[in-house]
């Protein structure tokens, strides 16, 4: 191996080394919020936290990482999406350091499920984070499709609102008042703009870039899980709108009747 190989293989080492701390620290963290942070926060914030069941306790206590989590990477992702086109080399950069984030936070919270698999395990989310692992590998590791991770990473703004609608639920205010109503507003506006809105711009990317030498030199295992893993979330995400939409025709409907009544 000459000088130059030499170089190439000990930056490529380092580049890998520099996203896998940064995945690392994101798993340590979020390990540490949740079992040392986010019960004393959650019975600041509410008091019938402690009423709550085992399951729901531990639910809410994922979802306060997973709010954290949503806005850090959702502020990352919008800057990248914007200006993407005018620096790409130092978005790249960034976007793979939200999906060294992500990844980190993904790893932690499937640990945290398997552990508590009992109280708040399920087969479709564990398949979920296990497919997103896999994804986010791609990028982490070998910086493969970063302009494409960081377009999925914008479906986390609307995190907040969903964890926001639970929380009113696990505390039992009644979706018919103001601040449930105005979150529900925001979730449907957030999850419509970020993950449905964005799905015709994101395929016809995919479009323009398929046939290219870029992605010819991916290779076909990671050009069928690019477009697969889309497919799959993005009819979860329709799946999930459709109820959505339906929650809020209902609610909707109720509040009309209980003004007419």
């Amino acid at each position: 191996m000459n000088d130059s190989g030499l170089d190439d293989f000990f930056h490529k080492r380092k580049d890998w080394n520099t996203y896998f701390c940064v995945a690392m620290a994101s798993f340590w963290l979020w390990l540490f919020l949740f079992y040392f942070v986010s019960q004393r926060f959650s019975c600041m914030i509410s008091s019938k936290y402690h009423q709550l069941s085992v399951a729901k306790r531990l639910n809410w206590d994922t979802r306060i990482g997973s709010n954290l989590h949503a806005v850090i990477v959702s502020v990352i992702a919008l800057y990248c999406f914007f200006t993407f086109d005018t620096e790409t080399r130092k978005n790249a950069e960034l976007s793979r350091i939200g999906n060294s984030i992500t990844m980190g936070y993904i790893s932690a919270d499937l640990l945290i499920i398997l552990l508590s698999y009992k109280h708040i395990g399920d087969l479709f989310t564990v398949t979920h984070h296990l497919m997103a692992i896999w994804a986010y590998y791609f990028v982490v590791v070998y910086g493969l499709l970063p302009y494409f991770a960081n377009f999925r990473q914008l479906a986390e703004i609307s995190t907040p609102f969903v964890n926001q609608r639970w929380f009113f639920d696990a505390i039992g205010r009644p979706r018919t008042c103001r601040s449930p109503i105005i979150n529900g507003y925001a979730l449907g506006v957030s999850f419509f703009v970020c993950r449905i809105v964005v799905m015709p711009i994101y395929y016809n990317s995919c479009y323009v870039a398929w046939g290219t030498q870029q992605q010819k030199e991916l290779g076909g295992l990671v050009s069928f899980y690019w477009i697969s893993t889309s497919v799959v979330l993005d009819v979860i995400n329709l799946y999930w709108f459709s109820k959505i939409v339906r929650g809020a025709m209902k609610i909707t409907r109720n509040l009309k009747e209980g003004k007419e009544g």
